[in-house]
């Protein structure tokens, strides 16, 4: 895969046997990549990813306006989900040792 540097915008470049170029912003974080026909030069990419710069900043400007989710403290009724589910944790404390790993039924 190769790579396209536009100031500090770092794109991938993968040339297949496709018809028609595809330009994809991932999240979370705005990587860029550029898929295109095999036929296409790679000065052609160039200019095609600079003339679509204002849309690529759009769409990484989106990302980073995304609420993520908190960091956990694991703490009573703290949300979790599992499965698509949510779920409310429970914490239970007990003054014992954790129970060594041979002993932890599977």
């Amino acid at each position: 895969m190769k790579e396209l540097n536009l100031g500090e915008l770092t794109i991938e470049v993968e040339q297949k046997d496709i018809k028609n170029l595809h330009l994809s912003v991932y999240p979370p974080n705005g990587q860029v990549r550029i898929a295109a026909p095999t036929r296409m030069d790679l000065d052609t990419i160039r200019v095609y990813a600079i003339s679509k710069l204002g849309w690529i900043r759009q769409q990484q400007k989106k990302f980073d306006a995304q609420e993520r989710e908190s960091p956990r403290e694991y703490i009573n009724r703290e949300r979790h989900y599992f499965l698509g589910k949510r779920y409310l944790m429970k914490v239970l404390e007990h003054n014992a040792h954790p129970p060594s790993k041979s002993v932890i039924p599977i």
